[in-house]
């Protein structure tokens, strides 16, 4: 009897040892998402970020898995480095397993990247940070009616449509960035994600190559794809500094340039 008792007892330990792994299992997989991959599974991470414009930047950040399989070596060189030696860290592979999440997860439409994004917009930073007001002579509106229409710009359903706008309309030259990210698995083929968009957070991704003019490729608005890729580079990187564009300090201009343009219009009664 005491032999029976044993083994129920280790039996029962061992079932009760597995309900919270099952248990959170079921509570963090998204409804409708591919079960992600393990991080153990992940051989490297390739990033590479190119700008051209007002000069050239091209950086190559490769983290390969260390022998532990906790961390993960990052080695990084480019322009930006300026041509010195690979400059080399410890990534806890953590943050590529943030990364994995990400894609697993169903992806995002352009219309919950918005609400995401606004959220992070301080509209106090973005009044100190639109500095032209003061200087912008509107006939029939002054610089407080503009900083008025500014605030008025940055409330609720008036904030997500202006950043809807801002995502949709809107093109600058001399500004080409594009991000490509190579994911190798130990099985099965590469998964390739790519950037080219000059806005915040590089939004939308492409779930695979870029595609040629006129050609549709599947998007993803992911900002925690965004934000998981910032923190697997180098904080100085100019791959990083291009995903951690601030919000605020990034939508001053163009939120101020419609106050202005409100304001014109009210001007002339249209």
């Amino acid at each position: 009897m005491p032999a029976l008792a044993h083994t129920l007892l280790r039996h029962i330990t061992w079932v009760l040892a597995w309900i919270p792994a099952v248990l959170m299992t079921a509570c963090t997989v998204p409804p409708g998402a591919a079960s992600p991959v393990s991080v153990h599974n992940v051989r490297a991470v390739d990033i590479r970020y190119t700008h051209d414009g007002w000069g050239h930047t091209d950086e190559v950040h490769r983290l390969q898995r260390g022998a532990s399989q906790r961390t993960y070596t990052r080695t990084s060189s480019g322009t930006t480095f300026d041509g010195v030696s690979p400059a080399t860290a410890t990534v806890p592979a953590q943050r590529v397993g943030e990364l994995l999440w990400a894609l697993s997860a169903p992806a995002w439409p352009r219309e919950r990247a918005v609400q995401v994004v606004a959220r992070r917009v301080r509209p106090a930073s973005v009044l100190a940070h639109a500095s032209g007001v003061s200087r912008e002579r509107v006939p029939g509106c002054s610089a407080d009616q503009i900083r008025n229409r500014i605030h008025s710009r940055l409330q609720g359903g008036a904030l997500r449509a202006q950043l809807d706008d801002y995502y949709v309309h809107g093109f600058w030259t001399d500004d080409y960035p594009t991000m490509r990210v190579v994911i190798e698995y130990d099985t099965g083929p590469p998964k390739v994600i790519t950037s080219s968009s000059q806005k915040l957070l590089m939004l939308p991704w492409v779930l695979g190559e870029q595609p040629a003019q006129g050609e549709r490729a599947p998007q993803n608005w992911s900002v925690p794809m965004s934000d998981a890729l910032r923190r697997l580079l180098p904080p100085a990187s100019s791959a990083a500094i291009r995903l951690g564009r601030d919000e605020s300090t990034a939508l001053a201009s163009t939120i101020e340039h419609a106050a202005v343009q409100d304001c014109r219009r009210a001007s002339k009664g249209t």
